[in-house]
């Protein structure tokens, strides 16, 4: 998708979306924006609040504006996309792509048929485990997936044996850059290791793209160390890119001392003391 077309999806989807100085910013949670393309790099003219009722904001800078950055978004990030084959792997993990080939059919899915069926089962196995975000109802969940029927917008792969539905991967793209969005695996399935499947297939359909240049895996997660593994042995390094970050001080201080991990995701490597201006 282009920038404005990924705004018109956001609004789609009920999220508030503000375009200012010719960026899209989105409302991520009651008050604080970033831009809905994280990796737009605004230049130092763009990033500041796109409203005056925020509390704060969070943005990328061009590598020409990088001076102006206060702070670091730390992402996973994957290098070298266009040569991305199993020797980007660990040996580790290619042979657990090779168990997954073994036992796991990757298929792309095109309309949300297979997910209305099966997937809040494997939703609701995934959250059980990993307790990330509170359980939907299956209604919210199954009209959740009446955005999954836009294909041209998403890319979803499915972790198949034989009509049994183990796991899933989504995404979508912004001009050249990619994020995944989300991976569900149901817990008896991680055995098989859909994940490693899911996650090198998905890169792979970006290689073939030759729109892509960039992959992104999400912001940093230093607090559990077995996903960081996981992906470092997928090829996904730790990428600080340069941010201007701006946040109410009592705010701040709060979200620092409840919640670390969130801060340092909004912060990352902080360079120098964050001006209100």
């Amino acid at each position: 998708m282009t920038e404005e077309e990924c705004a018109d999806w956001y609004r789609q989807r009920g999220t508030h979306v503000i375009c200012h100085r010719d960026r899209y910013w989105k409302e991520t949670v009651r008050g604080f924006y970033q831009p809905l393309h994280w990796l737009a790099r605004l230049s130092a003219q763009q990033a500041n609040s796109p409203t005056p009722l925020s509390w704060g904001f969070q943005t990328t800078l061009s590598e020409v504006d990088a001076t102006a950055a206060n702070a670091s978004m730390p992402i996973h990030w994957l290098p070298n996309l266009e040569n991305y084959d199993l020797h980007s792997l660990t040996s580790n993990r290619r042979n657990h792509l090779r168990k997954c080939y073994k036992r796991v059919n990757i298929v792309h899915l095109d309309k949300p048929t297979l997910l209305q069926q099966q997937g809040y089962e494997v939703f609701m196995s995934a959250l059980k485990r990993t307790a990330y975000r509170q359980i939907p109802s299956k209604k919210d969940y199954l009209k959740g997936l009446a955005d999954y029927s836009t294909p041209e917008r998403r890319l979803i792969l499915a972790g198949v044996n034989g009509e049994q539905l183990l796991g899933y991967i989504t995404g979508y793209a912004v001009n050249s850059i990619a994020y995944i969005d989300e991976v569900v695996i149901a817990t008896e399935a991680l055995s098989t290791d859909i994940g490693t499947g899911l996650l090198f297939e998905f890169a792979q359909v970006c290689r073939r793209s030759g729109l892509i240049r960039e992959l992104v895996n999400g912001l940093h997660s230093r607090e559990d160390e077995n996903l960081c593994v996981f992906k470092e042995g997928m090829g996904f390094q730790v990428k600080h890119i340069p941010a201007k970050v701006q946040i109410n001080p009592i705010v701040e201080q709060f979200i620092q001392w409840r919640y670390p991990h969130k801060y340092y995701r909004l912060v990352g490597c902080q360079l120098r003391r964050r001006s209100p201006s």
